[in-house]
């Protein structure tokens, strides 16, 4: 874009055809640039010869016929309904209305509340928060609460309500280590109130016109304990946990948490933000940090003043309140009040209970981890610089690219302007034909390992507590699985060697024990559920192992002839088989021909039939209603299913054969979490929930209470949900996390 005014005889220099013909011609080249898909294949040069041959677009396909046979004709012939689509995406609109005069077209002001609804519509989150059409709260229902006798003229008040929505303001975004500087509570969006507790003044002293906390608490624990009450709130699991570290209490009533709603009622890729959520509801929040101005200060939120707080963190219980009652409907209209209230919200509490726990580290372990990392990533240093010919920046891809494709003369992919692509994929591929590229990959493993956990486990250690306390996220996932961070412990690669090592610093208290308790072959289970397999539910009925039956079937060998080799091709087949994996797939992980690898697949659905069928029956399903669901009803939008792009329909079509098996599998952890919480309170035990990885439910206890905790969860967990197949769990106990 140079500002140039280009002649006829220069357009027809430059793209080799005459004015006229340039549409036809960018028609059939297409332009990436702008998502016109064109011919593929079909390249500049080609694009002009045709029309300059035939004249139109028009007169290519009239005369196709005449064409001498080659693979370009095969495009042509294919290509036809994109060219054709092409043109028309590039043409010049021609028949809109267009302003008389200059007055016309001088800039006008943009319409926000039109432009809000079409971005949000479109889900242009970004564009959506550059305007401004959501209106302040309205404030004169908002009471700050200065006197004993007016809080309890307030609780005495809100103890005949229904609905308590609640929002805690502390000293820190850490609910463990927070204090408390004030709550705010709100029956309904007419009146909320502002409890002010832990403001500090210029002095950095308490201030004197605001309550004391230890008479808050004797004020507030019937209201908080009355079990008949909705209580409802915005990430209440931050709440709970810093009541529970300050009070050492916990809200008896329902709760109602608006974000978790927000998660299992939107649409995917959505933001979940308070403030997000109310501005496309139409009402605008104070943001924190327009409240704290420019104060840096850990425990800003203490210093603002009584006034502005409470405004500000009414505002926040107002649309808390505001998002309760549409997705309260919500909840009923799309069938999700179960899986919302005896599921999500259950876990709630208990989630706020195993991060106040934590789990203990043994930093000898760490430090040992430590000094023998940093010796195999030196010596792994050296054998790539050796391999390599010379020392070079292990880390820098721009350094890599040059070696491995510009020096060693691999092959590689397209060059872009950052240089080549050294990414997993591409390094898994190379490593086939030089070692290289494999040690490249261990060493970036381990780099991960050492940097990521190694070195930071000790840092993240509670100087108070001296355990390690992650978080857990529930409303992160597409699948309903959990995760967990600060440090992420799903991710440790328990089937490496290093990986299990590091979890060998993890440990329980002294004279404590472990127990680990691991669902077996979840996955597998649910899919034998859902497809209602003749075979595969005989197998699981049976207790067979699952593998050295597929493998059997699969390299044609009586199952007592089954290796380690054929069980592990059967391995990554049935696992595979979940995650919707093709034959390419397949083939590029087992290092096999395609060709073999859908011979494998086709023996596959050979034996388990009714896979296939519920693999065709689940994409038809996805196809009609635009979305996925669990068992429990948890819904996935999968709308590229439509896509015409073949790449991302056919991701789409994978997502939505995986969704309802995984997110069945996370449903169910879930409910193994309440049983075993319910049945270990039940049982007068000690035991404590610590982690939760994948399928694996980790406890804390006394070794005097291990066989009676093992049976406990043994029974919980193995009755979480009633399937088709029986489910089975697996224990482990000992003295740290690392897999024997």
């Amino acid at each position: 874009m140079k500002d140039q005014t280009m002649t006829r005889e220069e357009v027809e220099k430059k793209y080799g055809v005459p004015l006229e013909s340039l549409l036809d011609t960018f028609a059939l080249m297409g332009d990436s640039a702008d998502n016109i898909p064109g011919i593929p294949g079909v390249g500049p040069k080609t694009a002009e010869k045709l029309i300059s041959t035939y004249g139109s677009l028009e007169g290519v396909y009239s005369n196709i016929d005449s064409m001498k046979k080659s693979k370009m004709k095969e495009k042509i012939i294919a290509g036809r309904d994109e060219a054709y689509l092409s043109r028309d995406l590039i043409r010049l609109k021609m028949d809109v209305d267009v302003p008389e005069g200059p007055d016309g077209y001088k800039l006008q002001k943009p319409d926000d509340e039109k432009l809000a609804a079409m971005y949000g519509e479109l889900e242009f989150t970004a564009l959506l928060k550059g305007i401004d059409t959501a209106k302040s709260v309205p404030v004169e229902g908002f009471v700050i609460i200065r006197s004993p006798e007016q809080l309890q003229e307030v609780v005495e008040n809100l103890m005949e309500k229904p609905v308590l929505a609640i929002d805690t303001e502390t000293t820190s975004l850490n609910a463990r280590n927070a204090g408390l500087v004030g709550i705010s509570l709100a029956p309904d969006l007419s009146t909320a109130y502002y409890i002010p507790m832990g403001h500090l003044g210029s002095d950095g002293k308490p201030r004197h016109d605001q309550l004391s906390g230890h008479m808050v608490l004797e004020v507030l624990t019937p209201l908080l304990l009355d079990g008949k009450k909705i209580i409802v709130g915005h990430n209440l699991k931050y709440d709970l946990t810093v009541l529970q570290r300050q009070w050492n209490i916990e809200p008896a009533g329902k709760l109602f948490d608006t974000m978790i709603a927000a998660y299992l009622t939107e649409s995917g890729g959505r933001s979940l933000k308070l403030d997000d959520l109310c501005r496309e509801r139409g009402v605008r929040l104070t943001s924190f940090s327009e409240v704290v101005a420019d104060d840096k200060r850990e425990n800003s939120f203490a210093h603002v003043d009584i006034d502005r707080a409470g405004m500000y963190s009414c505002e926040d219980v107002y649309g808390a309140l505001l998002l309760f009652d549409e997705f309260n409907n919500l909840l009923v209209e799309k069938d999700l009040e179960a899986l919302f209230f005896d599921v999500e919200m259950e876990i709630v509490s208990i989630l706020a209970v195993m991060e106040i726990a934590g789990i203990c580290i043994d930093e000898n372990v760490l430090q040992k981890l430590s000094s023998e990392f940093s010796s195999k990533l030196q010596k792994l240093e050296e054998e790539i610089h050796f391999l390599a010919g010379r020392e070079f920046n292990i880390n820098s891809p721009k350094q890599l690219g040059q070696i491995l494709f510009e020096e060693l003369e691999l092959p590689h992919g397209r060059k872009t302007k950052t240089g080549y692509s050294t990414d997993v994929k591409v390094l898994e591929k190379l490593a086939k034909k030089h070692p290289l590229p494999e040690k490249v990959l261990r060493y970036r493993t381990l780099t991960k390992l050492l940097t990521t956990y190694v070195e930071k486990l000790s840092q993240l250690k509670d100087p108070v507590t001296g355990r390690i306390h992650t978080s857990f996220n529930q409303a992160v996932t597409a699948t309903g699985r959990l995760s967990s961070s600060d440090p992420n412990l799903q991710n440790i690669p328990v089937r490496s060697e290093e990986g299990n090592r590091i979890r060998e610093a993890f440990v329980p208290e002294k004279g404590l024990v472990f127990l680990a308790a691991d669902y077996s072959q979840i996955d597998l289970r649910v899919l034998a559920h859902y497809s209602g397999d003749r075979a595969l539910t005989q197998a699981f009925l049976q207790g067979d192992d699952i593998h050295t039956r597929t493998a059997a079937e699969i390299f044609s060998v009586s199952p007592l002839l089954v290796n380690v080799e054929m069980r592990r091709v059967a391995k990554s087949i049935n696992f595979g088989i979940v995650y919707g994996m093709s034959s390419f797939g397949l083939s590029s992980q087992l290092n096999i021909s395609r060709k073999e690898a859908q011979r494998f697949i086709d023996r596959y659905f050979h034996l388990y039939s009714g896979v296939e069928e519920f693999m065709v029956k689940i994409v038809e399903e996805a196809r009609e209603k635009g979305y996925v669901t669990t068992l429990l009803k948890r819904r996935r939008s999968v709308p590229e299913i439509h896509a015409k792009n073949k790449i991302r329909r056919e991701f789409a079509e994978r997502m939505a054969i995986n969704t309802p098996i995984q997110g069945t599998a996370a449903d169910i952890i879930k409910l193994a979490m309440i049983r075993c919480d319910r049945a270990i309170d039940n049982a007068g035990l000690s035991a404590k929930m610590l982690l939760q990885i994948h399928d694996e439910l980790v406890f804390e206890l006394p070794e005097a209470e291990l066989e009676a905790t093992q049976s406990v969860v043994k029974e919980a967990m193995e009755n979480a949900l009633e399937l088709a197949v029986p489910l089975v769990v697996n224990f482990e106990t000992g003295k740290n996390l690392a897999k024997s």
